[in-house]
């Protein structure tokens, strides 16, 4: 049963897995020089092959964890709304866009040549569809749950915002370009599919007023 529900999903599931073996893969097989020749991104080096083969590693186990469990959560509900070939243009764009933003910013306008890895920029491409597509329900076993998507990627966002300047190790302005590449890969769709997008805009942002004037209030009536 739990590998029914796991699979539910077949190209979420299967870029789990392989994420998975790769990291330990990588560890056992490939050297440390070609890992830093061409599996981190530098941002001062505009190199398209580093910046996907980068998405497939990851500095320790913790950092793949938490990469694994938001990507089996959003990916399954994009894949879902969207079917696998659409699921594969948002994450693919979202990687490309990650990376270019975290080059631009960090490369040109900061002089910080620190590299990046980690799928989470593209990730982030999959909560921004997630909560535009699937605000607050998540299919699990063929049942479709209640389930607040929209809190974990304007909750991400939120975070990226206000630690974009930290020097935290975390890849803050990559995980805002891949949240924003919706914005973008939208113009690939046909009308049909930005019209879905444009409504769930609609609506998070009316549920986003509607949650920050409830928190004003209670926090006005403990004042």
């Amino acid at each position: 049963m739990m590998s029914k529900v796991f699979w539910e999903f077949p190209l979420t599931a299967s870029l789990v897995v392989f994420l998975f073996v790769f990291f330990f893969a990588a560890i056992f097989f490939i050297p440390d020089s070609f890992v830093a020749n061409y599996f981190l991104s530098y941002p001062r080096e505009w190199n398209p092959i580093n910046w996907f083969l980068s998405s497939l590693m990851h500095g320790n186990f913790s950092h793949l964890i938490s990469n694994l469990m938001y990507l089996f959560i959003l990916g399954r509900a994009v894949e879902y709304k969207v079917g696998p070939s659409k699921w594969i243009l948002f994450y693919g764009m979202a990687l490309i866009v990650s990376a270019l933003l975290d080059s631009i910013v960090r490369g040109i306008f900061m002089g910080d040549n620190t590299p990046v890895l980690g799928a989470s920029g593209a990730i982030s491409g999959l909560a921004a569809v997630a909560a535009l597509l699937s605000p607050f329900t998540l299919r699990m076993g063929g049942v479709t749950f209640p389930f607040p998507m929209f809190l974990i990627a304007w909750g991400s966002v939120y975070t990226d915002i206000t630690n974009v300047f930290e020097k935290d190790q975390i890849a803050h302005w990559a995980h805002l370009g891949g949240f924003f590449s919706v914005i973008i890969t939208a113009y690939f769709l046909e009308e049909k599919d930005r019209k879905k997008l444009k409504n769930g805009f609609i609506l998070n942002l009316v549920f986003f007023t509607l949650t920050v004037i409830l928190f004003y209030f209670i926090e006005a009536r403990y004042q």
